[in-house]
């Protein structure tokens, strides 16, 4: 009888696999997405109205409030019972501010029964981004795929930054334009070559990277993978591409992703990480 083992390194794989597999399950992930609403400059009525300006589903009322956009301050007068901010009521004729946060993880929830959203701003633009746990998108999740783990797909990478941070414009998956902080490129060897990749700016001591290979829009999602790289104590950083993953925008279409400048379009095939599971 053969007995199948692996590695640590696997398992340290799979173990990260499992995690954001549960996060993508998780009643407030991209998989519960119903709506991304662009709000008016002035005033946006917001329920389950026909007319409304940020429509929710059925299970909520025609109208649960209104939300100013002025002064680039996003604002929310309630107007029903039962809604909550942040997990607490909210009294009918408050007002909250919505975008007091930095980063979307901050910004404040408003919520009524499985429904959920916030405001979000995208280069100016705001947009109200609307959950739902019930949605059927995330009950019919069949879930993740991944290429088996090659462990010579990790690498380890040198950083050169750029002079100064560059601004790079890649389109989205919404046909708009993002700003992207360009802080610089690594350099590896992949596959017995030399490669490149633009570096972008994140949170904590990791790059982001937005790449496409040869085997996108084929075996991986057409508009690319993202890969985050922790930067070591050394300086070098630690590029697993086993650990690359398929963007917001391939589960729902309400999703807003940016997409790989030219520069980290790859010729070549990195089967490694996320494949696409049509």
């Amino acid at each position: 009888m053969t007995i199948n083992t692996i590695t640590a390194y696997e398992q340290e794989i799979h173990d990260w696999q499992q995690q954001v597999e549960t996060e993508l399950r998780a009643p407030d992930s991209w998989l519960a997405l119903i709506g991304l609403e662009r709000l008016n400059i002035g005033v946006n009525t917001v329920g389950s109205a026909e007319n409304s300006n940020v429509p929710l589903p059925a299970s909520v009322p025609p109208q649960i409030g209104i939300i100013t956009v002025q002064d680039k301050l996003v604002t929310m007068r309630v107007t029903a019972e039962g809604v909550k901010i942040d997990g607490k009521d909210a009294g009918i004729g408050e007002t909250y501010t919505l975008n007091k946060g930095q980063y979307d993880g901050e910004l404040p929830l408003v919520n009524f029964g499985s429904v959920t959203f916030f405001a979000i701003e995208r280069e100016g633009e705001y947009y109200a981004r609307i959950r739902d746990a019930n949605s059927a998108t995330r009950a019919n999740f069949k879930g993740r795929k991944w290429f088996p783990v090659k462990s010579d797909h990790r690498v380890q990478a040198t950083f050169t930054p750029h002079a100064a941070k560059r601004v790079v414009e890649v389109e989205t998956s919404k046909g708009t334009i993002s700003k992207q902080q360009n802080v610089g490129y690594v350099e590896f060897d992949l596959l017995g070559e030399t490669r490149r990749l633009e570096a972008f700016e994140t949170t904590g001591k990791r790059l982001w990277f937005i790449f496409k290979d040869a085997t996108s829009g084929k075996l991986t999602y057409g508009a690319g993978r993202f890969l985050y790289a922790p930067i070591l104590a050394d300086g070098t950083i630690d590029l697993d591409f086993n650990k690359a993953y398929h963007p917001p925008c391939a589960f729902s279409e309400y999703a807003m992703c940016p997409f790989p400048p030219p520069e980290n379009v790859l010729r070549f095939p990195v089967e490694a990480g996320e494949q696409y599971n049509r």
